[in-house]
């Protein structure tokens, strides 16, 4: 079904997700970097942490990712059932989805945290919008910590 030419002039002017998103982070004075081998994976700071997203014209999806956030010692069995536990805290308190990787070879467990956020033009005060999805990020990281800080104080006054 052609609507005329204009639906075309429409369509042209519409924004796409990753064009938006460049967009947004200039206004925010956020300096990114595109990586050469995928362009829809970007990569950025804001407020000292380091970001990368995915995004591309085709879909209205931003997907947010906080790579290694918080790293322990795989050996030590207690900090990492106390991390086990706050993140499964974290992920029922949060919107962001938090996740471990074991590495093996070094000896560690790393913390990510992934969120995807809808991102399309006719989002009002997109800039705040963003600001505030990442903004999620740090409350997952303060989420984290307390609730290990909690279950080392529960050990301490629950000694076995």
């Amino acid at each position: 079904m052609d609507n005329g030419p204009m639906a075309d002039s429409h369509q042209e002017e519409r924004k796409g997700t990753k064009d938006l998103f460049l967009e947004t982070l200039t206004r925010l004075g956020c300096q990114y970097e595109i990586d050469d081998e995928d362009e829809a994976d970007i990569r950025f700071a804001f407020q000292g942490e380091f970001f990368v997203v995915r995004a591309t014209n085709e879909s209205p999806f931003l997907h947010i990712y906080d790579t290694q956030w918080e790293q322990i010692d795989l050996y030590d069995i207690d900090e990492f059932s106390r991390l086990r536990k706050a993140i499964n805290e974290s992920n029922i308190a949060n919107s962001v989805i938090t996740v471990y990787t074991i590495n093996e070879s070094g000896g560690t467990v790393n913390v990510h945290s992934k969120s995807a956020i809808l991102f399309i033009p006719e989002i009002p005060d997109i800039s705040d919008y963003l600001r505030s999805a990442l903004g999620e990020f740090f409350q997952v990281h303060e989420t984290v910590r307390m609730e290990m800080a909690k279950q080392r104080e529960l050990e301490k006054s629950h000694p076995d």
